[in-house]
């Protein structure tokens, strides 16, 4: 009886043992976070005004299970007008934990205008300075990458205060955050784009991207769309300004829509 005994115990042993191995290359069962890519981009739409609208950005983070997660923790210093016809730079990219975010935080140091050659600080109020927080929530799947496009709209975001011979500046930020999965464009190509033409995205009245045409080629994208119907309108400097519009423009997330070629009139 003794010997059975022993015998038993042993085999209960190996068998705990086992399970514990099992238990240890069972990817399931691991304790290990997984994780997946979080990879932001940044764009914007261009202005006549400045000769460069200088943003230096101190943090971008994301929003996870009352946790923020650092997507880019060093300083950078963007000049905005760089990025518009649908160029874009990293704004941001790290390997997070999977799951469901619910927000993205960025944060603003400082900032400055350059207008006529010559610089011009610009008040950053504090809730930049703190962390301006954007939707929309999000999905990050374990072992993929997930890619987000923040278009920061420099028309919107400057306000110039005081009277015109000694302006001031104030960064009042309005931004638009799409998956970029998500999202479609609108391109053409203008016929007469000599006098620094501009195209703007319209739904009802209101603009939601615009970028410069290419004066040589006559070429634009209006980039990262959500899909939807939207009005195009393009106008020029002269005076008064050659026009075009063309509306109904269905735009699809993963397709370009290609107006051809345009004539301002």
């Amino acid at each position: 009886m003794y010997r059975v005994f022993i015998l038993l115990s042993v085999l209960t042993l190996l068998l705990l043992f086992q399970s514990g191995c099992n238990k240890e290359n069972d990817p399931a069962s691991s304790n290990e976070t997984q994780t997946g890519t979080l990879k932001i981009y940044l764009t914007d739409a261009p202005s006549a005004v400045f000769d460069s609208v200088n943003i230096i950005f101190s943090e971008v983070s994301a929003h996870i299970d009352s946790q923020w997660v650092t997507v880019q923790g060093d300083t950078m210093k963007v000049n905005l007008l760089d990025l518009s016809n649908g160029n874009t730079i990293v704004f941001g990219s790290a390997d997070v934990p999977a799951g469901k975010y619910t927000q993205i935080r960025i944060k603003i140091d400082d900032a400055y205008v350059v207008v006529d050659g010559q610089n011009h600080p610009m008040d950053v109020p504090s809730g930049a300075q703190t962390g301006l927080k954007l939707g929309p929530q999000f999905t990050v799947a374990a072992g993929s990458t997930y890619e987000l496009v923040v278009d920061f709209d420099v028309n919107r975001s400057v306000v110039i205060t005081g009277p015109p011979q000694n302006p001031g500046y104030k960064l009042k930020p309005h931004l638009r955050v799409e998956t970029m999965a998500l999202t479609g464009s609108i391109s053409g190509t203008v016929t007469n784009p000599e006098h620094l033409a501009v195209a703007y995205a319209l739904q009802e009245q209101d603009t939601v991207t615009s970028t410069y045409v290419d004066t040589l080629s006559g070429y634009f994208q209006l980039s990262f769309l959500p899909p939807g119907t939207y009005t195009v309108s393009i106008e020029d400097t002269l005076t008064p300004p050659q026009t075009a519009v063309v509306e109904n423009v269905n735009v699809t997330a993963g397709a370009d829509k290609d107006l051809g070629q345009i004539t301002l009139q």
